[in-house]
């Protein structure tokens, strides 16, 4: 890329005295929506634009621009402009031919029709506008060259913050569309070249500022300060709602482990202004309870002087800290084997029904497995019992390969209603059908089929044979019969 800048820069310097040299590079621009700093070449790949690829071809000419790789891989991509349904909106007419070799996407053919013929002149005018629409003034000092009102963009110096939200927009458009200006779709480009052509690599900023943007944005990069200021007050609420939440919100869905876990916690590391110092043997029930839970077992026993500790703390500030399980689960999944998982199962099960009977089904495990997903997921039977919601609850949690640790620990009322469905189900499914319209519609068709008809007998003829002859003087029909 840079040695082909520096072949520009030479091209340019032994321009012939006395004439007025004209660039047809200029990425040097304020209001160009490039930076030298970055890698464009590479940019046709990772980020490809029409608007890009017709400012190499201008900017280089040919045959020198064909020297960069990543312009001949991606000329393929420029195909869709020369299509007819483009409507010439990339600066070209619809041509079949040459959008068939473009998506060939070689060097070797540009010395043929149609590429030679495509390829043998600069981009045409209405090309190069198309791609000052999004790119701005990127294209040298050709006098011809249409000025940034042409081409829909406005000149100024313009928030980096603002133009980083409309860029980010833009160039997701089609999130957006109900929020954005219907004319911003034209300008999709614009937001690529802001995020990737002005910007580095991992960077969350432009190398440039930002000077120039679509003309139909400015209404909404006017309106930015007061929508941002709306967006802190709103935030603001929602953070003193946050922080004024009751108790009963705050310590909802946690029992009294759980929450004496959050107050030990957070006490050691001083987010919690405790009323008193922590107990003796606190920090080692800490220890016991992250190493047993996060190994899927039981929560142990709450000694009795960190349980009143516990008690006196005030709970208006009371923040939870995550279950030991859960943080390693959604941190280190891979830790979680099925072995681990079967104990979390369970503990989770003797904590929520200690005293329900609970069944091991071993054979017809995938029968009750597809059952309870199907309660679940359709509402064909309703849980009864508090180990019943637990069960349900899990399984939602429990991938396919580790459902026989769901069937280890199955509430006896899952599976007797489990049996008594596939009971019925088989019962049923050995019964002959029961006939219904089409049943009968198909039997009446088959009786008349096999029905014995005359017309089927063999042909017979008459054996008399009358003709009408005229008429008697009464007016009846005369006539004369013949007998084989």
């Amino acid at each position: 890329m840079m040695r082909m800048i520096a072949l520009v820069s030479l091209m340019l310097a032994f321009a012939l005295p006395g004439q007025a040299q004209i660039s047809r590079y200029s990425p040097d621009s304020p209001t160009c929506m490039l930076s030298k700093d970055v890698n464009l070449a590479y940019r046709l790949t990772s980020d490809y634009t029409h608007e890009l690829f017709i400012w190499h071809w201008y900017a280089y000419g040919f045959p020198q621009v064909g020297q960069i790789p990543d312009f001949v891989n991606n000329q393929g991509k420029l195909a869709p402009c020369l299509d007819k349904a483009s409507g010439g909106k990339c600066g070209w007419k619809p041509d079949k031919g040459v959008q068939k070799a473009l998506k060939i996407s070689r060097s070797d053919i540009w010395g043929k029709k149609p590429l030679k013929t495509f390829y043998g002149e600069a981009p045409p005018p209405e090309a190069v506008k198309f791609a000052m629409r999004s790119l701005g003034t990127c294209f040298g000092n050709d006098p011809a060259l249409p000025t940034l009102d042409e081409v829909g963009l406005a000149e100024g110096e313009f928030d980096m913050e603002a133009c980083k939200e409309l860029a980010d927009q833009v160039d997701s458009f089609e999130y957006y569309k109900n929020v954005l200006p219907a004319e911003l779709e034209d300008y999709i480009s614009w937001g690529v070249a802001f995020n990737n052509y002005m910007t580095q690599r991992n960077e969350p900023m432009p190398e440039k500022a930002c000077r120039v943007v679509p003309k139909v944005a400015l209404p909404y990069l006017a309106a930015y300060p007061e929508r941002k200021r709306l967006e802190r007050l709103a935030q603001e609420k929602e953070q003193m709602a946050f922080d004024n939440r009751p108790v009963a919100e705050r310590i909802a869905g946690l029992d009294a482990f759980a929450i004496t876990y959050s107050l030990v916690s957070r006490t050691l590391s001083g987010e919690h202004a405790a009323t008193r110092p922590l107990p003796a043997g606190a920090d080692e029930w800490l220890k016991d309870y992250i190493k047993e839970v996060a190994g899927g077992g039981a929560e142990p026993a709450i000694p009795e002087a960190v349980q009143q500790w516990a008690v006196e703390q005030p709970l208006d500030r009371f923040e939870p800290v995550e279950d030991p399980f859960e943080q390693r689960k959604r941190l280190r999944p891979y830790e979680i084997s099925e072995y681990i998982w079967s104990l979390r199962v369970k503990s989770r099960m003797d904590k929520a029904a200690p005293n329900e009977t609970r069944i091991s089904v071993r054979e017809g495990c995938s029968i009750l497995w597809g059952y309870s997903w199907g309660d679940i997921n359709f509402g064909k039977r309703i849980p009864q019992t508090p180990g019943e919601v637990e069960f349900y609850r899990l399984v939602q949690q429990t991938p396919d390969k580790m459902s026989w640790t769901m069937c280890e620990e199955t509430p006896i009322g899952i599976f007797r209603a489990a049996q008594a469905r596939y009971e019925r189900e088989q019962y049923e499914a050995s019964l002959p059908p029961e006939p219904n319209e089409w049943d009968e519609i198909n039997r009446a068709l088959a009786e008349a089929a096999n029905r014995p008809s005359a017309i089927k007998q063999p042909y017979k003829a008459p054996t008399t044979r009358c003709y009408i002859t005229g008429e008697t003087q009464s007016g009846l029909a005369n006539q004369v019969c013949f007998t084989n």
